[in-house]
């Protein structure tokens, strides 16, 4: 499933106190603030949760605007002060801050406002027990807006609910080499590198596009390519992917074919590149692999 506009959820209201009733209290009583406060009531500015807007994301971490609205329906401006924030994933708080650059909301319309918030799914992975093996997770957004008015800050309190992608990074690793054909008469050689692909904690299978790879043997480069036909990995499953390496013997020193004919081990070093297929689209990769392998 690919992420596009963020997850959308039902928007909730918050009456605010209006500009009006707040400066006429100390001259009412309580009834009359109480129908004066019934009477104003459609005109007052409401808070609204738009969206959770995905704005970046690897395999390292997610940037992502929580979005609101806030509908002011009076003919005069009203500034919002502060706004206070805390952020939790599955119960565990996460973020908590206060963003006191103010904001000027428009007059008789709506204002949007974006609570940007950058998290590494390493400090979510560490914090949250329960993401392993999930694509989401529930968030819960609390805090306060407060709106500046002629007899100080009227805080508004809003709390939301709703779902935060995670997405987890598949494990690659060097598996082994397999002596694949040696041609002393020709002197090359076909050895295949055996490269593991798993997805442990992922709560969806991903695919693979585009696998682009340089490998070297010892300190020699020796093979590079793309490779698209790697198959689909399923959760919780493993695959071995074999890369074969075609080798001319006689540029790659006189060691390494050495350790080639006497099927010894061999520094082997892989360095690639590939989409990942997701739940929340394609995501770039890089792998980064060095390992003794012995030829089998």
């Amino acid at each position: 499933m690919r992420l596009s506009n963020g997850l959308r959820r039902p928007a909730f209201a918050v009456a605010a106190l209006s500009l009006a009733a707040l400066t006429l209290a100390p001259l009412a009583s309580c009834n009359q603030l109480g129908g004066l406060a019934d009477a104003l009531r459609p005109y007052t500015p409401k808070l609204h949760f738009k969206n959770l807007a995905v704005q970046g994301l690897s395999f390292q971490k997610i940037d992502v605007d929580f979005v609101f609205t806030i509908d002011n329906p009076n003919p005069l401006d009203v500034k919002l002060d502060t706004f206070s924030y805390a952020l939790g994933l599955e119960g565990v708080q996460l973020l908590s801050g206060v963003n006191e650059q103010g904001v000027a909301l428009k007059a008789n319309g709506s204002s949007e406002l974006a609570l940007p918030v950058s998290l590494a799914f390493k400090d979510i992975f560490d914090a949250v027990d329960a993401a392993s093996g999930k694509d989401n997770l529930t968030f819960g957004l609390s805090g306060d807006f407060g709106f500046n008015t002629p007899v100080g800050v009227a805080k508004v309190p809003f709390k939301e609910e709703g779902t935060f992608p995670v997405i987890h990074a598949p494990d690659v690793s060097l598996e082994g080499l397999q002596m694949g054909k040696l041609d002393l008469l020709r002197q090359t050689a076909t050895l295949n590198l055996q490269i593991g692909v798993a997805n442990p904690r992922g709560g969806s299978a991903l695919s693979f596009s585009g696998f682009d790879y340089n490998v070297a043997l010892g300190e020699s480069r020796v093979a590079s390519g793309l490779v698209n036909d790697i198959p689909e990995v399923e959760t919780g499953a493993r695959q071995v992917v074999s890369i074969p390496l075609n080798l001319d013997l006689r540029s790659i020193g006189g060691a390494l074919v050495a350790a080639i004919t006497g099927k010894q081990a061999v520094d082997v070093k892989l360095g690639a590149t590939v989409e990942v297929g997701t739940p929340f689209g394609k995501v770039p990769l890089s792998i980064d692999q060095a390992g003794n392998l012995k030829i089998f």
